[in-house]
């Protein structure tokens, strides 16, 4: 499945927002959707969300569980409860869309090698940042 991160700025800033998630649901990080995906079955043998971030595909998380849920206005929703692990994928532009799609997996992306995760700190500023962005790097900590 793939899904566009509303208001997320960069992989850096989903994995914050996934820490303070986890605190608050037994460890767990999750998103919300609407509907139960008529696939949930198959998805939860191995399927990952891969999540778009300004408009570029670039990471994806395991899929745990598919629980009914609440939103904060009361309307019912399912949550769909993550492994917390952001795996950096190849990058891959994205038109914007709303909800979620599924992704067959020759449609993937493939996973990125820890060698093209670990930059140098040496790289100007702005390219690093980009890089980071584009979901090419890891942000340096």
């Amino acid at each position: 499945m793939m899904k566009v991160a509303v208001g997320i700025q960069d992989i850096a800033h989903l994995k914050i927002i996934n820490e303070q998630m986890a605190v608050n649901n037994n460890g767990n990080s999750y998103t919300l959707t609407r509907f139960m995906p008529k696939q949930a079955d198959e998805i939860l043998k191995n399927g990952s969300l891969y999540r778009v971030i300004n408009g570029t595909l670039c990471c994806r998380q395991k899929i745990v569980d598919f629980l009914p849920g609440q939103r904060e206005n009361g309307n019912p929703c399912i949550q769909i409860i993550l492994d917390s692990e952001i795996i950096r994928t190849f990058s891959i532009p994205i038109r914007p869309f709303q909800g979620w799609r599924y992704l067959k997996n020759t449609d993937a992306p493939k996973d990125l090698p820890l060698s093209h995760t670990n930059i140098s700190a040496e790289l100007p500023k702005k390219l690093r940042k980009e890089l980071e962005t584009l979901g090419l790097i890891n942000p340096i900590r």
